[in-house]
């Protein structure tokens, strides 16, 4: 009888012990950032545009509010700033990316979440290409992104 006793109070310390290991870490907040005044050349300085049509990752897209903003950048300059629609319950950033003719340059994309003060920058890039498109209103692309610290 004394040998189940001890078995049970193993048992029981190791239960407690896994628990508290167990714990959800607190989640660490990012960096806050002030609302970007994104804005693209307007001078003509960029005769050539491509299209895009995009969408937020799942884990992002619940929390879209009318103060988000989406932009598009070659380096560190601003091509195109997005406009969000929503189409079919769906939230839709359409972005009329600028540049030069002959250009071939690597285009990112950043999100400003208005909820979080949040900023993410677009994992992978896409060349500028004159007339392309790239996504649609009925086949978005998703925007691959990570969170700025």
């Amino acid at each position: 009888m004394k040998w189940i006793k001890s078995l049970l109070c193993v048992l029981l310390l190791t239960t407690l012990s896994c628990s508290k290991n167990d714990e959800p870490k607190p989640v660490q907040e990012g960096t806050k950032f002030p609302t970007p005044d994104w804005k693209q050349d307007t001078t003509g300085r960029y005769p050539a545009s491509m299209t895009a049509v995009l969408t937020l990752p799942t884990s992002l897209a619940a929390a879209v509010i009318e103060s988000d903003q989406l932009a598009a950048f070659v380096n560190d300059e601003c091509r195109g700033v997005g406009t969000m629609e929503k189409v079919n319950a769906q939230n839709l950033f359409f972005v009329m990316i600028h540049g030069m003719p002959d250009e071939t340059s690597k285009v990112k994309f950043k999100y400003y979440s208005g909820k979080t003060s949040y900023m993410y920058e677009s994992k992978d890039t896409l060349n500028f290409l004159i007339d392309a498109i790239y996504g649609t209103a009925q086949n978005p692309k998703t925007l691959q992104l990570s969170q700025l610290k």
